[in-house]
């Protein structure tokens, strides 16, 4: 029997190399021992192998880890996100500096604070308190050149903007908005916006005229040059004197004990009324050539200890005027 199957076995034999061809269980390799190719490590089927260059799967039990984008780095302090002024020069008794401003940051207000110094110093002239403001929306403040009733120190000015939130964070400056801004301001301002001259000796204070000195200034100008109030105030007179002043405006300034007078003013061309209130800056009326004059010029006089006339004296207004010239 045995010699009978000896030859039927070896016929049935396959040679090494059909062997190795045969797929994995497909009954010429025993399950589980696949052939080993040269030079390549094999891998069982099954198994879960990695081919070379991927990533390996993590093992049970653990997540895959995913990577998030750093965010930068937030100081938490409150940021300035604008900062800006309507104008660059103001006066007190006259229009108003606006302020406006926007701040940012995680809490919904801030204690927000304008501190005032003169450009070039360190300490703090004044401080205005604004109360608790709303972050990431504009607001507007106004300036009106004083701080607990009295005056601002005028000339340039520094204004800087300073905020706190409730955690103690102060404010920082960004790339937009700069927490300090430069400003002037001033209390009075030259009559004249126009051109004009101070005139010759015959023009000063105390220069004599037919039965009594001359109690003012005389500004040289263009017919219909406008002569604005040189502080804000109370319109006292507005009357006509034919053999003097022509047509003038008598203004008694705001705050001081000081009345402004504006002879020879053009026909016509006075705007204000007594009684009337106006503000530094205010259009009182044109230069002319009106009442005895014997040209275009604004006749400017300053009563100083008491009203026009009314217990007061003219003082020389020429030192005011070119101080007020130098800014203006």
């Amino acid at each position: 029997m045995r010699r009978t199957l000896a030859p039927l076995l070896a016929a049935l034999a396959l040679p090494a190399s059909a062997a190795a061809a045969m797929p994995v269980g497909s009954g010429g390799v025993p399950a589980g021992d696949p052939p080993a190719s040269s030079g390549e490590a094999s891998v069982p089927a099954g198994t879960g192998g990695t081919a070379v260059g991927e990533t390996p799967p993590p093992s049970r039990g653990e997540r895959p880890r995913r990577r998030t984008p750093r965010r930068p780095r937030s100081s938490g302090r409150p940021v300035l996100r604008s900062f800006a002024l309507s104008t660059r020069r103001f006066y007190v008794y006259g229009a108003r500096a606006r302020v406006t401003f926007e701040i940012a940051d995680r809490s919904r207000e801030v204690r927000v604070k304008l501190v005032v110094r003169r450009a070039g110093s360190r300490k703090a002239a004044a401080a205005i308190d604004l109360g608790d403001r709303r972050t990431g929306v504009a607001h507007r403040v106004s300036l009106d050149g004083f701080v607990d009733g009295r005056a601002l120190p005028q000339g340039p000015l520094d204004l800087r903007l300073s905020a706190r939130d409730p955690g103690g964070k102060t404010l920082r400056a960004s790339a937009r908005a700069s927490v300090s801004q430069q400003l002037e301001l001033y209390w009075h301002r030259f009559p004249l916006p126009g051109s004009f001259s101070y005139g010759g000796d015959g023009s000063r204070f105390g220069a004599g005229r037919e039965g009594h000195s001359h109690q003012g200034q005389d500004l040289s100008a263009p017919e219909g040059t406008p002569v604005v109030a040189p502080r804000g105030g109370v319109v006292q007179t507005v009357a006509y004197q034919a053999a003097g002043a022509g047509h003038y405006v008598i203004l008694d300034g705001a705050g001081e004990d000081r009345d402004y007078a504006f002879m020879h003013l053009q026909t016509g061309s006075i705007r204000v009324r007594e009684g009337q209130r106006v503000r530094t800056g205010q259009l009182l009326g044109a230069v002319g050539s009106t009442g005895a004059s014997s040209g275009p010029h604004l006749h400017f006089e300053v009563w100083e200890d008491g009203g026009w006339y009314e217990g007061g004296s003219p003082v020389d207004p020429l030192p005011y005027l070119r101080r007020w010239d130098a800014w203006s």
